[in-house]
């Protein structure tokens, strides 16, 4: 089974509303598209980290279900801190199984491995945060199988190496997160965005990792408080590999972009 994470594609249907985003973002989102298609062994699954829109509006939306609709395979996404729960559900509603009137969790079952999503938006900030009530519904579904789950969430809840950022990541129900994950009977792969630098790390216990993105990318910005330069480098995502036995691996694919013409 094949896995794809991509994450923070900002696309709008306007201008952009966030400033780093290249105004040519939802240009890049198609050449993502295209590249997944162009694969000689697609995804069985696509999972979208957050910031699906930059300001999420219906347009916004009905443009990134438009350049999504080439891939034939399910795309789950969860909210980032860009997106808004309204129309984002009606946007995908009918695909993702969102488990909650007032958040956009869910859960999914793929033979021999379950999505979970959660949602980590906090309405007009940047930061995220996940209450008692989501992590109760978190640990009561991790306990009811011992398929290999991949977790979807926005924030980071571990340290990025940065400050800056990781002042913007989970600032609230992270402790908790990690026990729960810690006692989890099946293994988790925590799959996150919002950081626009891809990384992987091990945080409770787990495979843990940040998405790129092709909206725009920082810099190596280590053990400091500044938020990094940006840069123009390639789009990074990954392609989780689950192979005979489960075991699994985790190979990345780069893909270059056209340069920007707004970087000093």
């Amino acid at each position: 089974m094949l896995i794809a994470h991509l994450s923070d594609l900002h696309i709008s249907a306007g201008p952009p509303e966030t400033a780093p985003v290249r105004r040519d973002a939802p240009d890049m989102a198609r050449l993502v598209v295209a590249d997944l298609m162009a694969l000689p062994q697609r995804p069985d699954a696509v999972l979208i980290t957050g910031d699906v829109a930059d300001g999420g509006s219906e347009a916004d939306y009905a443009l990134v279900r438009q350049i999504l609709a080439p891939l034939p395979m399910p795309v789950f996404v969860v909210p980032g801190n860009h997106d808004q729960r309204g129309p984002m559900r009606a946007a995908f509603g009918t695909t993702v199984p969102y488990a909650a009137p007032d958040t956009l969790q869910f859960e999914a079952q793929l033979p021999g491995v379950r999505i979970i999503g959660l949602d980590s938006l906090v309405p007009g900030r940047v930061e995220g945060r996940l209450d008692a009530a989501q992590l109760d519904w978190l640990q009561e579904r991790l306990a009811t199988g011992t398929d290999p789950v991949f977790l979807m969430l926005h924030h980071p809840p571990f340290p990025t190496g940065n400050a800056h950022w990781d002042a913007s990541a989970l600032r609230d129900g992270g402790e908790r997160l990690g026990q729960i994950l810690q006692a989890s009977p099946a293994p988790v792969r925590l799959l996150c965005g919002h950081v626009h630098q891809p990384f992987h790390t091990q945080w409770a216990g787990c495979y843990a990792s940040v998405g790129g993105s092709p909206a725009f990318q920082y810099g190596f910005g280590f053990d400091q408080d500044a938020e990094p330069a940006l840069t123009d480098g390639p789009y990074a995502w990954w392609m989780h590999h689950r192979r005979e036995g489960g075991s699994f691996a985790v190979h990345p694919r780069c893909l270059a972009l056209p340069p920007r013409d707004d970087l000093p």
